[in-house]
């Protein structure tokens, strides 16, 4: 009998192990496109209104098929996604550096729906008009913009997000910043390279004319 109790002891240490080891969720895994200095930040709600909201907004219109090519999704998926905001003067200390001695920092947001997980992180970025999000100290580069996500494509191994509106930055340190959003966004998305072309043109050349 002293042997059993041993015995259903471990099972149930090791069933305990188990279940911890689970609770690490998706975003435990990081993702080979991305540094590995990258950090995820999950950023609580605040009881304020709009100005002193803490989280990313969920963002759920209803939910439509915007990818082409082979479409990994096939029903709407619940889920949260990660986002990108900016740490400024961080100096890659928070988050993998970029221009003017920022870093960007990951950010997970509400459970919304999507169809495409890059369309539902880049639409979650997008519908945040906020300048700073919440009492964390990250900024929004594309807080004055004002941008949709057309469609994500898929077809021949390459993965091309679509977006179309008006993309206003605040400076020329807002450049780097708002390309690392919406490109590590897209990326962490998809766990591969993403090329977003924003009203015809390359992200790069859209925002070289800001």
């Amino acid at each position: 009998m002293r042997g059993r109790g041993k015995s259903t002891v471990a099972a149930l240490a090791c069933g305990v192990g188990l279940l911890l080891t689970g609770c690490l969720g998706p975003y435990a895994t990081p993702e080979s496109t991305l540094p590995a200095s990258t950090q995820s930040t999950t950023v609580s709600p605040a009881s304020g209104g709009a100005a002193s909201a803490s989280k990313v907004p969920a963002s759920n219109p209803p939910v439509t098929g915007t990818t082409g090519g082979n479409d990994p999704t096939v029903m709407p998926t619940s889920a949260s996604v990660t986002v990108f905001y900016i740490a400024q003067g961080d100096a890659g200390t928070s988050g993998p550096a970029l221009g003017c001695g920022d870093s960007a920092v990951a950010v997970t947001s509400a459970t919304i729906m999507f169809t495409d997980p890059v369309e539902g992180a880049l639409r979650t970025l997008l519908a945040n008009h906020a300048a700073q999000i919440g009492q964390s100290g990250l900024s929004n580069a594309l807080w004055q913009s004002s941008l949709s996500v057309d469609s994500v494509d898929r077809s021949g191994g390459t993965i091309t997000a679509q977006l179309s509106g008006t993309l206003t930055l605040g400076g020329e340190c807002d450049i780097p910043r708002a390309e690392q959003q919406l490109l590590r966004t897209a990326q962490q998305a998809a766990g591969a390279p993403v090329a977003i072309i924003v009203n015809g043109k390359a992200l790069s050349d859209a925002l070289s004319l800001k």
